[in-house]
């Protein structure tokens, strides 16, 4: 009996010294951006999950946005015909400025095709991104990551199809 609870003390003290070693949940913004996440690193990039998400808000993908960098009502959807552009959209008003927001494109067979990233600038709303030429794209299955730090906050999925199918 005696071993069950010295085990247990110590089990206990663990738990509680691994709680009390956290991240800053405060976090300064990230200074670049990765591709996998790095979980508990202490690189600039790292981010919480949940501060992370808390930065990114309504991502949307469609065929046109408006002036302010939202998507137009009514353009919205997730079926696009070779060579149409596909926009992405997201809030970012919670982001602190100069966080570095990227979106990475694959497309069938996990095939990357491309990636960029931004800035975010201080007071803005929306930050867009626009998928690389489309015009060789063959039809099929495809999706955007968007990323923050080290963390993926959001991915869209999308279709390259028949123009008759596709979002006006």
């Amino acid at each position: 009996m005696n071993k069950k609870l010295g085990l247990l003390i110590l089990i206990l003290a663990l738990s509680m010294a691994l709680a009390a070693c956290g991240r800053d949940e405060t976090a300064e913004p990230p200074a670049s951006t990765v591709t996998t996440e790095q979980a508990g690193t202490s690189s600039p990039s790292d981010i919480a999950p949940t501060t992370a998400q808390s930065w990114i808000d309504d991502v949307t993908i469609g065929s046109e946005l408006a002036p302010d960098g939202s998507m137009v009502a009514g353009k919205t959807g997730d079926d696009f015909a070779p060579g149409q552009t596909v926009y992405l959209t997201m809030e970012v008003g919670d982001a602190p400025p100069n966080s570095q927001v990227k979106v990475v494109w694959y497309g069938p067979n996990e095939t990357k095709i491309g990636e960029e990233n931004k800035p975010v600038v201080s007071g803005q709303k929306y930050l867009s991104f626009s998928s690389p030429s489309t015009a060789s794209w063959a039809k099929g299955d495809y999706r955007a990551e968007v990323w923050i730090g080290d963390e993926k906050v959001n991915q869209q999925q999308f279709n390259i199809t028949d123009a008759s199918k596709a979002a006006a």
